[in-house]
């Protein structure tokens, strides 16, 4: 009798801790199943310069944000090929690069589903090169990261666009000197330390970028970095000049603050200009202009003339051609090669 009711007793709870298990494994079950958001759009055919709007919708909404990232992970093109944008939803966080403390890994973008919203919407914009290609593929990734509250549908986590060429028929150009890409692919400033011992930035030095023709254009003097120039497809046939000066530079009342753009540095700097100039599409030249200016220049804003000469392109109908300073042609048509001349100070 005693044995019969140890055997009762001991069936009893190992049905208990069966159903303790399967209480569990229901409860485990629950806490793992998670909001999955849908791409409404995954395959795009596209001319650079187009943008592809996608439409995220999360099945059930939730009261926390979901982190998202779109990531660059195969195709012929490159990261800078393209920018990701706010496509109307008012969320500005869209457009974010990763940078190496959000802990994301290799660079690419946030996208954010904001909490109780059903679905968000960006844009892919892509821009157009200036280099002459042929069409080329950007293959991305979406998944979750961040807080991982959702999970992103199979059939939405790649994203294809297929990118044709497009040719402009205008000149860009573009002017840098304070910014470089640092080791995770994100733009930094290019600092410099000055003699109030603090970390400043080479914008600094303030540069214009200017373009005297037929019309005498005056563009590129906007006080920013990088500075633009565009040689449009309306202007008159003709030589334009492409001019870079120097026109304010940091400096400082002893024991008083800045009157210029920023504080002198400790010791010389020497100022290493970058002129890219273009016909989108067709073809590009990179002018160095590294050593020309040094810290110690003073600007055209404080007198002396700080500007030169540097480049000069003749436009004939749609054709553009490019010629250094000292009349050697760079660029015209669809060829084209990447030389570093020197460029010899104006007088």
């Amino acid at each position: 009798m005693k044995k019969s009711n140890l055997k009762y007793i001991f069936g009893l709870t190992v049905l208990g801790l069966f159903a303790s298990c399967s209480d569990d494994e229901d409860a485990t079950s629950q806490r793992i199943v998670k909001s999955v958001v849908t791409a409404d759009a995954t395959t795009f055919n596209l001319n650079e310069g187009d943008a592809a709007m996608v439409t995220l919708t999360i099945d059930k909404p939730l009261n926390v944000r979901s982190d998202f990232k779109l990531e660059l992970v195969g195709g012929t093109g490159a990261f800078r090929d393209y920018t990701v944008v706010d496509g109307g939803d008012g969320n500005s966080e869209t457009d974010e690069e990763t940078t190496v403390d959000d802990g994301y890994g290799i660079i690419g973008h946030k996208v954010i589903l904001p909490a109780y919203a059903s679905s968000v919407t960006f844009d892919i914009t892509t821009l157009v090169d200036y280099l002459p290609e042929a069409t080329e593929t950007l293959v991305f990734r979406l998944y979750p990261m961040g807080n991982s509250t959702a999970l992103v549908d199979e059939n939405s986590e790649t994203i294809t666009i297929t990118l044709a060429n497009t040719t402009l028929d205008e000149i860009q150009s573009e002017l840098k000197w304070a910014t470089k890409f640092n080791a995770h692919g994100n733009f930094d400033d290019i600092t410099y330390l000055s003699v109030n011992e603090e970390t400043k930035t080479l914008e600094a030095w303030d540069f214009d970028l200017l373009v005297y023709g037929p019309n005498n254009i005056f563009t590129g003097a906007t006080g920013a970095e990088p500075e633009y120039a565009t040689i449009a497809s309306s202007r008159p046939d003709g030589d334009y000049e492409l001019w870079v000066d120097l026109w304010d530079t940091p400096r400082r009342v002893a024991g008083g603050p800045a009157l210029g753009t920023g504080y002198k540095p400790v010791k010389l700097v020497n100022l290493k200009p970058i002129l890219t100039v273009s016909k989108p599409g067709v073809w590009v030249q990179e002018i160095d202009l590294s050593g020309i200016w040094d810290s110690n220049v003073i600007g055209s804003s404080a007198g002396p003339a700080a500007d030169m000469y540097v480049a000069r392109v003749n436009k004939a109908g749609t054709v553009y051609t490019l010629y250094n300073d000292l009349d050697e042609e760079l660029a015209t048509g669809r060829s084209g090669r990447k030389v570093m001349p020197k460029v010899s100070r104006n007088k």
